[in-house]
């Protein structure tokens, strides 16, 4: 703290990043915790002393602070100037206990060693919101703004409310692996020519109450409206494709071809159905019934066909005029997102106070800028990104949230003001994405192995009907193996000896593949473990089959 104080001018700045640096003095040392404390705010967010930079590195500045922020009310994830371990314990050995200088050091590295574990589950390694195998070639993102009022435009440039799709598409792209087209689209539609849509938005207004103290003293009970996202997704559901097949329609004919196949979305027909929905490649060769035609489409409302190649993840943006000042989303929140649609709130109000602190004041939300929330939705949709500082918990079945990594270039939470997201954060949804097609090929392994095993169970018996005795270590599946096929017997075999030759060779050469990709993933080589983790997949799905 004292080399960081501006006041002190005889410090080289350049010394401390590229020459040894010195100890402090006795005079400094007194200086050191009372005299100048500083904090950073990324980018006007939160008060803190960690945060995710732009790159691939986090700062955490032991010197800063002590900061403390968190959610009124609530100790759970709360961070203190207890949060951190302070370099004047370090200096000040002192306390009731007098510890000596050896136990003061363990306990500041014991500290440091629990920061960095923190870190690494919140932010190097964290856990995956949703996990969806895409292996489409193109994802469709439609931005699709429904508006109750004629006062502005968020899609046109130029005012406060603006949103830059642009710079969307520009972070949307970085989430995804290198052949994969993203195109991002954006339209504007009057609510009320949309009947089902308006309709949706009343249904998923909610209401609850709120004790809060006043300046009186006292706890004033108040009821805030609020709209529920899962309400609204399940309302609105069947029409988000329609929406998009128009907005593609509208925004550029061509790619209609490309994105969907004889769409005819305006012819209306009598046998009202839902509209075209989003299905993985490999579905096309695993028909639900052996009548079915493989690849054939389903003619849905509108001479609309199902497709294959194109992943859509609509994004609602819902700019409403006239509703509640403090209008907002469960959880004081303005989004609200799933694995396959993000729904934003907008509404041109002053900012909103949350129950969240920072220090000495309340966090605000300003519902009026949607980038940053748009941005949010879209990374945990289309990257499986959780926020830094949620963590899924099987002890308390839900997610328990820890505030310490909330600031920084990420577009989560009360205490961040970023639209960009990390590199780190990146290199996290690009590795989501081969875990979840690495973790479907395993399952259906398992799913076989299960069957082979059941069926070498009922099976795998002796002329008189007995269970083959053998080695109490070996398991049902290599008994049968060695008794069918290793031995020369005069038994009946339930598999020809070609399939179970040529199972043995794909077993083994999926077993490389694994070990191949754990290196790739290891060197950060994450192109070539993308082509890898696809290739394990289709494999495992045709052999399934």
């Amino acid at each position: 703290q004292v080399r960081m104080d501006p006041r002190n001018k005889g410090v080289d700045l350049d010394s401390l990043m590229y020459s040894k640096i010195n100890g402090l003095t006795e005079q400094e040392l007194k200086k050191q915790e009372a005299d100048y404390i500083y904090r950073y705010r990324y980018n006007g967010g939160g008060a803190t002393q960690v945060w995710l930079s732009s790159g691939r590195f986090v700062v955490i500045d032991l010197s800063a602070g002590p900061c403390t922020y968190g959610k009124i009310e609530s100790e759970e994830g709360s961070v203190s100037y207890r949060s951190m371990p302070r370099l004047s314990n370090i200096i000040f050995p002192r306390g009731l206990a007098a510890p000596s200088a050896s136990s003061t050091q363990d306990i500041f590295v014991g500290q440091l060693a629990g920061l960095i574990s923190t870190t690494i589950e919140h932010v190097i390694a964290p856990d995956i919101r949703f996990e969806t195998v895409d292996m489409t070639l193109r994802l469709l993102v439609p931005i699709i703004v429904l508006q109750n009022h004629n006062r502005y435009n968020i899609l046109q440039a130029g005012h406060n409310n603006s949103i830059d799709v642009k710079a969307i598409e520009r972070e949307v792209k970085k989430m995804v692996h290198a052949g994969q087209e993203v195109i991002v689209i954006s339209g504007s539609h009057a609510l009320h020519e949309h009947e089902k849509l308006a309709v949706a938005v009343s249904k998923a207004m909610r209401s609850h109450s709120l004790h809060e103290t006043k300046s009186d003293g006292r706890f004033h009970v108040r009821t805030k409206t609020y709209l529920d996202g899962a309400i609204l997704k399940e309302e609105m559901e069947r029409s988000a494709d329609v929406l998009s097949a128009g907005l593609l329609e509208v925004s550029d004919p061509s790619l209609s071809s490309r994105f969907f196949l004889k769409q005819h979305w305006m012819d209306e027909q009598d046998n009202v159905q839902d509209s075209i929905k989003h299905k993985p490649i490999w579905e096309s060769y695993m028909p639900r019934n052996k009548k079915e035609k493989r690849g054939a489409g389903k003619k849905k409302h509108g001479a609309m066909y199902r497709t294959y190649g194109t992943r859509v993840i609509p994004v609602f943006v819902l700019s409403l005029a006239d509703f509640d000042a403090e209008l907002m989303m469960e959880e004081e929140s303005l989004v609200w997102t799933s694995k396959d649609v993000v729904i934003v709130l907008e509404h041109n109000n002053k900012m909103i106070p949350l129950s969240y602190v920072s220090e000495t004041t309340r966090q605000f939300a300003y519902p009026s800028l949607a980038q940053r929330h748009i941005l949010a939705g879209l990374a945990s949709a289309v990257g499986g990104l959780s926020a830094p500082y949620e963590r899924a918990s099987r002890i308390h079945e839900r997610p328990i949230v820890n505030w310490l990594w909330s600031a920084g270039c990420h577009p989560f939470g009360p205490f961040s003001n970023s639209s960009q997201i990390s590199q780190i954060l990146q290199d996290v949804a690009l590795r989501t994405t081969i875990y979840a097609r690495v973790d479907a090929a395993l399952r259906k392994i398992r799913d076989t192995s299960e069957s082979v095993q059941s069926f070498a169970s009922d099976h795998l018996k002796t002329p008189l009907g007995e269970p083959v005795k053998g080695n109490k270590n070996k398991s049902s599946t290599e008994l049968w193996v060695e008794k069918f096929y290793k031995k020369v017997t005069t038994m009946p075999e339930p598999f020809p000896h070609g399939l179970v030759e040529r199972l043995e060779e794909y077993l083994d050469r999926l077993e490389e593949q694994l070990v191949d990709l754990s290196s790739l993933l290891y060197d950060h080589r994450l192109v070539d473990a993308s082509q890898n983790s696809s290739d394990i997949l289709q494999s495992t799905i045709f052999t399934e089959q």
